[in-house]
């Protein structure tokens, strides 16, 4: 992700944001994503999968970036602006310390994905804070998306699609890092091949701040707008 100035960037609008856990650039896990993301890495595929498919695979993972998300996509209140977002994420980070989280190759709702190797109260809770600065800052999901997007998902997920405007929040929440749209078994094998031993080898991940987005238009690319670091420290 390159970042993004924030000329422009006001209130309302068609703008979606969304706070992400995005590696730092010069960590191992941000060059396994810039590898993974990269066009010109295999120009002709992956063994096992072909160039023209591979892309497809990847179409929304580039769009969206390499990142995990903490507060999924919104579109701020008119009665807000990305200051009063900045601001709350501020907030949020001052009272969250860094967190280290191991990751190893999984599936997710269908989806390869990175994910913790065992789950983490620290980032459950920093997502949970996450979501919770957001929503008094959120516009309200427009009707014929909630009836769109709340197809297939149980009452509770139904509740908080309703309330949050996101069904996977609190004890649904899952950390991840998407890797592709889903796949075929065979194609999931070959993601396997590529990815394993590279996830294998990586340090643990060091979750050290919050990274403010921006999709500036409808289907555009979600772009870093801030990265505010994780500020609080452990007591003597």
């Amino acid at each position: 992700m390159r970042a993004v100035s924030v000329a422009g960037i006001g209130r309302g609008g068609l703008m979606r944001y969304a706070v992400y856990f995005c590696p730092a650039p010069a960590s191992a896990l941000a060059a396994l994503g810039r590898d993974w993301l990269s066009a010109e890495l295999a120009p002709n595929g992956i063994p096992g999968i072909a160039r023209e498919r591979w892309n497809r695979l990847l179409a929304d993972v580039r769009r969206y970036g390499w990142h995990a998300t903490l507060r999924s996509p919104f579109e701020l209140s008119p009665d807000h602006d990305v200051d009063d977002l900045r601001r709350a994420l501020a907030e949020v980070a001052g009272r969250h310390g860094p967190i280290q989280l191991s990751l190893r190759c999984a599936r997710l709702a269908g989806f390869p994905c990175l994910r913790p190797v065992s789950e983490s109260r620290a980032v459950n809770a920093l997502a949970a804070a996450c979501v919770e600065a957001v929503e008094p800052l959120r516009a309200p999901l427009a009707d014929a998306d909630f009836q769109h997007r709340a197809a297939g998902l149980d009452v509770i997920e139904t509740h908080y699609l309703g309330r949050y405007g996101y069904p996977y929040v609190f004890e649904r929440y899952r950390f991840h890092m998407t890797l592709s749209a889903p796949a075929t078994v065979e194609e999931e094998r070959a993601l396997q091949r590529w990815l394993s031993i590279r996830a294998s080898m990586l340090p643990a991940a060091r979750i050290d701040a919050l990274t403010l987005c921006v999709e500036s238009s409808p289907g555009a690319a979600f772009e870093p707008l801030e990265r505010i670091a994780l500020r609080k420290t452990s007591a003597a």
